[in-house]
């Protein structure tokens, strides 16, 4: 798999977005949405609530997107899941929101936070060019305990040099 489809999530996929976050290889490392919540994601014209599918249009995770509307150009990648792990799904997604953002949405910059203690994640995240900017100690409650975000961006003149 080279690319995948991007295409915007509807009403009728919430379910299947709704249980890839309640995974337990995927809750533990984010704070899962009610189906409220997503409704409310899909129709808030400053996010792009978008499903991931191969080739074969198979659903393989989903990604949220907000900001659109920042003047700065800068847009937060706050959500990705995957479906499958170990298949390198992970890593083309990545690749296919940079695309995304830095192509279609001509975002200048791309960032997102993620819990320090989501070692793959990390390492995905800085193996595909995202630069650290800081982090959140102590900051997001996770399992009753404080967990750290580390912050990472990524800058359109650096995609273009990929």
């Amino acid at each position: 798999m080279t690319k995948l489809l991007i295409v915007k999530t509807k009403e009728f996929d919430i379910s299947e977005i709704i249980s890839m976050e309640m995974d337990i290889e995927n809750s533990q490392f984010i704070f899962p949405n009610s189906k409220e919540e997503h409704l409310y994601l899909i129709k808030d014209d400053n996010i792009e609530h978008l499903l991931l599918k191969s080739e074969e249009n198979e659903i393989i995770g989903f990604a949220i997107l907000a900001g659109l509307k920042n003047r700065n150009g800068d847009i937060e990648f706050r959500r990705i899941v995957i479906k499958h792990k170990d298949k390198g799904f992970g890593r083309v997604a990545i690749k296919s929101i940079k695309e995304y953002s830095f192509i279609k949405l001509n975002c200048h910059r791309l960032w997102l936070d993620v819990l320090k203690s989501n070692k793959r994640a990390v390492y995905l995240y800085k193996s595909e060019g995202f630069k650290k900017e800081g982090a959140l100690s102590k900051f997001a409650l996770t399992e009753k305990k404080n967990a750290s975000l580390l912050i990472y961006s990524m800058l359109k003149s650096a995609y273009k040099d990929e």
